[in-house]
């Protein structure tokens, strides 16, 4: 019944829009808007519809009820305040018209709020195609018809249609004509990548203005209003055409500079492969920062240090990691677990994920029209973890992460026991927990990373075997708090309350509170009596 409710809900909103949710059901008397923290904010409701305005900025989910208060159905939106903002990420790369109806059913129900529209271009130096059937760089066949079609549909679902557009490569031909664009190897040779194209000097001021000037036309022209800007991770060493070094972090960082200057509007995205560059600023609003993570960045645990690298001085909260995990030639059980695991795991970290999309498909290689299509009994999985990480997301963007410096030591303000190990990093045969607090809240997250035998997002992961979590919090007055955990597998995931105890502590006294992780992932919020 969900989707016949909320049929119309769009991905996303910004602060100060009308969310308007038409054509209710008759049994339907009370919709509710319910924020992360648990505020309830009751939206009005008259002759079969209703409306709400005032959300604060973050993934909310919308609840409708009937009049004794049963839940009728539950749906989630984004409200932010610029376009693209903390983007909730999909892809794009099937454009056949028999398709079409399920890749847009399928980034629906995953609420994508930014779609990366992946390898359209008939070229890489003339991207848009002046005749309607036409083959891009690797020979696929598409129809511009319904590549326009597709773009339309990701825009009439709220969320933002971004053109893949790499920053720096060209064709070989064009490549032949313009010499003194394209960057060298200390060998003399021009860099490449293999034999599929030519990289050219982002700080040209010549390339920058071809670029802009076809790329722009083809955003005009298809209806895009974003861009992916990709990069390749390198050149490390480049040089110009007289053998002078050239720095491409400059060039980058001038690139977009005149792309911001010719295009106010597009939402942008630009990759930094494996943080580079380093601490590199991203486009300025509407934009948002990205990373496509590679070996040797191949464990768990290495995501953090990835995003901290990439971001350098700025915020990492809600950047996106852009992952593929190759799991998929074993056991399909375990390869999901660690598709789902790996969202979990960066959701949990403040940030993003870039893996779902297109028909059903799930990334597992970097040229992204060779995705993993998701069976029919998988698909349900997969929702139900994304969905739960949808619910929890903005409280792990709030207050300060704690995790490094009070969890389980012999000093610990928070203690989390089960027959296994607990650790501050997602590791292997362990449960990963990260705490965020402030004055007024805190987050516990419980991840059963026990079925990892390696730790590693490149490799299967079994089923983990914690069943519950004692966990206990030194908190001013424990009295004065209340705990409700949200717990994957149950109640669809929704929050409630849980009973809590006062245990001694080396420093007084602690909450205590016995959480259920057998779905494999909980969260625990802690809050004062009457908050929210």
């Amino acid at each position: 019944m969900t989707d016949e409710i909320f049929r119309d809900l769009r991905a996303a909103y910004l602060v100060g829009e009308e969310i308007v949710i038409d054509d209710l059901p008759t049994n339907v008397s009370e919709v509710l808007v319910r924020t992360a923290l648990g505020v309830a904010l009751a939206a009005t409701t008259l002759g079969g519809s209703a409306r709400i305005r005032g959300l604060p900025a973050g993934t909310h989910a919308v609840e409708a009820r009937s009049i004794n208060g049963t839940l009728l159905g539950e749906e989630f939106v984004g409200v932010r305040v610029h376009r693209g903002d903390d983007p909730i990420m999909g892809f794009a790369t099937s454009f056949g018209s028999k398709t079409m109806a399920s890749v847009l059913t399928w980034l629906c129900q995953l609420r994508v709020t930014v779609v990366q529209i992946y390898d359209w271009m008939e070229s890489y130096s003339a991207p848009l195609a002046e005749q309607d059937s036409y083959h891009d760089t690797l020979g696929r066949s598409i129809s511009r018809l319904v590549l326009e079609q597709l773009i339309e549909g990701v825009k009439e679902n709220g969320a933002v249609a971004q053109a893949y557009a790499p920053v720096c490569a060209t064709d070989e031909e064009f490549a032949a004509t313009h010499s003194d664009w394209l960057l060298y190897r200390n060998d003399g040779s021009p860099q490449s990548l293999g034999s599929l194209l030519q990289i050219m000097d982002p700080g040209s001021r010549e390339w920058q203005q071809h670029w802009i000037e076809g790329y722009g036309r083809a955003i005009d022209v298809l209806g895009f209003d974003g861009l992916h800007l990709d990069t390749y991770g390198y050149p490390r060493n480049a040089l110009d055409i007289s053998g002078q070094p050239v720095s491409v972090e400059r060039g980058y960082a001038q690139f977009l500079v005149a792309l911001r200057a010719a295009r106010e509007s597009e939402v942008v995205s630009f990759n930094q492969v494996n943080g580079v560059p380093k601490g590199f600023s991203p486009p300025s609003p509407p934009a948002f920062r990205y990373s496509e993570v590679w070996p040797p960045n191949d464990h768990w645990r290495h995501l953090e240090g990835l995003l901290q690298r990439s971001a350098g001085s700025n915020p990492v909260l809600g950047d996106t990691l852009a992952i593929y995990p190759p799991v998929w030639q074993g056991q399909r059980s375990s390869a999901l677990r660690t598709a789902v695991l790996s969202e979990a795991i960066v959701t949990a970290l403040g940030a993003n994920t870039l893996l779902w999309g297109d028909n059903y498909g799930v990334l597992c290689h970097p040229y992204y029209v060779d995705h993993e299509q998701l069976l029919e009994e998988e698909i349900g999985t997969a929702l139900e973890w994304h969905r739960f990480g949808l619910r929890c997301r903005d409280l792990f963007r709030q207050g300060v992460d704690t995790s490094w410096y009070e969890l389980s030591d012999e000093n610990a303000s928070v203690v989390v026991s089960w027959a296994g190990s607990t650790t501050p990093e997602p590791v292997e045969r362990a449960l990963f927990a990260r705490v965020r607090r402030d004055e007024e809240l805190v987050v516990v997250s419980l991840l059963d990373l026990s079925g990892s035998e390696d730790g590693s997002w490149r490799s299967g992961t079994e089923a983990g075997t914690c069943a519950e979590a004692e966990v206990s919090i030194l908190l001013d007055v424990p009295e004065r708090w209340a705990a409700h955990a949200a717990v994957l597998g149950r109640d669809e995931g929704r929050f409630a309350p849980l009973e809590v105890g006062v245990i001694s502590h080396r420093e007084g006294r602690a909450l205590t509170c016995t959480v259920p992780v057998s779905g494999g992932w909980s969260v625990l919020r802690l809050q004062p009596w009457m908050s929210g």
